[in-house]
Formats: structure tokens, C-alpha cells, sequence
């Protein structure tokens, strides 16, 4: 039961801490690192990360990573359907899994087992990061040995990646409204320069 409650207490603790970056936002980047170590640290993971879709592409693409040593692993793209990362992204349901390569219940294809075999990952949970009903990623934790994923661990994970989710939302508009700001400064600039122009003109004209 105490260590029960002490879980309890560092998740909620986590969670706040996560609310706190997000009234903060300046970086997002920061934000979305320091999610992915809180799964990383609470789940007690070998490894945790965050893969974002890519419209242009219609695949996802790996993000943050946390407790990886791989370069290719750091670089792979999940196509939607996929592997682990593919299926949780297409159907917007959390998948675990307590050994991903003896599991067949998964798309395996040969460029993401081999990075996830050079990353030595076994047991893989993945829960999506969803904004209204749109998936717009993937929140992971992974270990490097054989371990089922409880019921728990599942909802906390998923809370972390409804926080990521409205992070990346809010830097989204954040940038959306600088764009808009200095599209009205650019246009206020040129009115300015217009009206500038059209004063000088008249003035010419009064002295011809």
C-alpha cells in the first residue's frame, strides 16, 4: 500500500510539473523532452520516445527519444499500420506488448525490426497523442527485456501524451499568431511606405 501510494504521489507530482512546463510554453522542444523522461523515470523504462505524423508523407516520424543509444532507431519513420508505433497511429488505441518480436499480432517490416533490434528493445508500450479525434502521434516506453505493461501504466502514459498533445497544439497557434503578426506589421509597414509615397507625389505636384 505505501509503495502504492508513493507511485501515486510521484505520478501526480509528474503531472503537475508537466501542467507547470505547459502554462510556461516558450520551448517546445523542452516541453516535449521533459514528457518524454517523466514516462521514461515513472514507468521505470529502458527507454521512452515520441513519434509525430507526417501529412506530406502520411507516416510518423521519431521526435524525442529518451535512454536510446541508436542512430538508426533516433531516425526511423513508422509507416501508418506499421510495427507497434504504425498500428497505435492508424487505429488511436494504446498497444502494448511483453516481447514485440514474438508477438504476431504486428505489421513486422524489415527496417523497423532491424532498429529496434540495434536498439535492443523487447517490451514496448505505445499509447496515441490525440487532438479532438485526429492522431497527430505516438507516446512510447520500451524495455530491453521481457515485461507486460499493466493497466496503470497504460492511463499514466496516456496522460503524459494528452499533455504533449496540447503542447504541440499551443505551439502551433503560438506560432500560427506570431505568423499573423508579422504579416500585420509587414502590411502596416507598406502602408506607411504607400501613404509615405502618395504625400510626396502631391507635394511634387503642388510645386510643379
Amino acid at each position: 500500500l505505501l509503495r502504492r501510494r508513493a507511485r501515486r504521489e510521484a505520478e501526480l507530482s509528474a503531472l503537475f510539473d508537466t501542467a507547470g512546463d505547459l502554462a510556461g510554453l516558450r520551448d517546445l522542444d523542452a516541453v516535449l523532452e521533459a514528457i518524454v523522461r517523466r514516462a521514461r523515470q515513472l514507468l521505470g523504462a529502458d527507454a521512452a520516445y515520441m513519434t509525430l505524423h507526417d501529412p506530406d508523407r502520411g507516416d510518423t516520424w521519431m521526435r524525442v527519444t529518451d535512454g536510446s543509444v541508436s542512430a538508426k532507431f533516433r531516425a526511423l519513420r513508422l509507416p501508418m499500420g506499421a510495427g507497434l508505433g504504425g498500428l497505435v497511429a492508424q487505429t488511436a488505441t494504446p498497444y502494448s506488448t511483453a516481447d514485440y518480436f514474438a508477438d504476431p499480432r504486428f505489421r513486422h517490416k524489415t527496417d523497423i525490426d532491424d532498429a529496434v533490434l540495434e536498439e535492443g528493445l523487447v517490451a514496448i508500450l505505445g499509447v496515441p497523442l490525440k487532438l479532438g479525434a485526429q492522431v497527430i502521434g505516438v507516446l512510447f516506453a520500451a524495455n530491453r527485456g521481457v515485461r507486460p505493461f499493466s493497466q496503470d501504466e497504460v492511463v499514466l502514459l496516456g496522460s503524459l501524451a494528452a499533455h504533449a498533445a496540447v503542447a504541440i497544439d499551443n505551439a502551433r497557434l503560438l506560432q500560427e499568431t506570431r505568423n499573423a503578426l508579422e504579416e500585420l506589421s509587414e502590411t502596416s509597414r507598406l502602408a506607411r511606405a504607400h501613404s509615405g509615397a502618395v504625400e510626396r507625389a502631391a507635394h511634387a505636384h503642388d510645386r510643379m
